[in-house]
């Protein structure tokens, strides 16, 4: 009898400590503000109060990391006077791999309407993007936990916005991902709706409107790349609970990007203004000295400072190399040629018939050994199911 009174009071505290326990971050229907902690990973909230609208697997679309477990994909939504205005899709894994996630198609499209690398090696990487997507008709495509949260997206007596406007971040390392995209009716930047085709590069570059509405969101990017990466890194302050993100469109810009002229001046924590805020932090903490205060100082401010090489300098500057290569071989073959053949004629066809059948050989060794390295640093594209992409196998 006084067992089975033990076993009773035992089972009614389990069943109250259940009952009582908190909800996880992705439970359906829970609320959030300032962040969301799934996965060990943080997702720094713009201002407001965030909802889990869906929450399931994801699967690869492209790229193969390995055995990368189970990829979690969570779906929040904003509501402003009774109407959905902005949406967080994200994926993380569950399961660390051991070489790296390679990078997302998003980070480096042509068709873009932006993209910044922070960074890039052969295992991690973080990149910005803006781009548009088409995630307003009623059969817009998705992962399975958008199709059953894409009915509340038509809620209301007008029906959304086809095109939404996406700022998106991919950050990753050797082992985990954090892919957050950032969804925002375009009606909140006072974007009347246009077709598809209309949001494309060249189109977007002769519309004002469209134009600064896209230097916005790049700047607002920028401001939220720092607590993106840290959010990754699991690292986000207390204070962020409390101090939210601003809206996109809360965000002040200079008047030459606001009139659709970009500013050549980087924005967020890699700003000038940031860097130097910064730098004072840490000479007043003692952490560093003054002499090298002064001379981080210099090189932030150093308007002759080039920035680092890119793709498109390294080919001219191998054609240079190239030329100037050939210059001195040149000589070289034909003075070699005159010796043996006493002939300037004769020297000038041998010349010549070398310089021709080198350089095209040069030109497929140089081709090969670029894919052996790019395949050698895991640079392959891996992708999951998004909000308005369409996927093979994706309804």
């Amino acid at each position: 009898m006084h067992f089975r009174y033990l076993l009773s009071a035992c089972l009614a505290v389990l069943a109250g400590a259940l009952c009582s326990a908190p909800a996880l971050a992705n439970d359906l229907g829970s609320q959030h503000q300032g962040r969301l902690s799934l996965s060990s990973r943080q997702v720094p909230l713009p201002i407001g109060e965030w909802t889990v609208v869906g929450h399931g697997t994801n699967k690869l679309v492209s790229g193969a990391p390995g055995a990368f477990g189970m990829i979690e994909n969570t779906i929040l939504a904003r509501r402003v006077d009774g109407r959905i205005d902005a949406l967080i899709e994200i994926n993380v894994n569950r399961l660390p791999v051991s070489n790296g996630w390679g990078s997302a198609n998003a980070c480096s499209a042509k068709d873009g309407l932006a993209t910044v690398a922070f960074y890039k090696t052969g295992v991690d990487g973080f990149c910005l993007f803006v781009q548009p997507t088409e995630l307003g008709a009623p059969n817009a495509p998705g992962p399975d936990a958008w199709l059953a949260a894409r009915p509340l997206l038509h809620e209301g007596a007008s029906p959304p916005s086809d095109l939404w406007l996406t700022v998106g971040f991919r950050v990753s390392d050797r082992r985990d991902v954090l892919d957050v995209r950032y969804h925002f009716d375009p009606s909140r930047l006072n974007l009347q709706p246009v077709p598809a085709q209309d949001w494309k590069l060249e189109a977007v570059l002769k519309a004002p409107d469209r134009y600064a509405a896209v230097n916005q969101l790049t700047t607002w990017g920028g401001l939220a790349a720092g607590l993106v990466q840290d959010g990754f890194w699991n690292s986000l302050s207390e204070q962020t609970a409390t101090a939210a993100l601003p809206n996109p469109w809360e965000v002040a810009i200079s008047a030459d990007t606001a009139n659709g002229h970009p500013s050549t001046a980087a924005t967020g924590r890699v700003s000038a203004t940031a860097r130097v805020d910064a730098l004072d932090k840490l000479l007043a903490s003692g952490v560093i000295s003054a002499a090298d205060h002064a001379a981080y100082l210099k090189a932030i401010n150093d308007e002759n400072a080039k920035p680092p090489p890119n793709p498109d300098d390294y080919y001219r500057l191998l054609g240079f190399k190239v030329i100037s290569f050939n210059f001195f071989r040149v000589s070289v073959d034909y003075i070699l040629a005159f010796v043996v053949t006493v002939n300037s004629l004769i020297s000038g066809y041998i010349t010549a018939t070398i310089v021709a059948t080198h350089s095209v050989a040069q030109v497929f060794n140089d081709m090969w050994w670029d894919n052996y390295i790019a395949t050698q640093a895991n640079s392959n594209t891996v992708d999951f199911v998004y909000i308005g992409s369409r996927s093979e196998g994706v309804s």
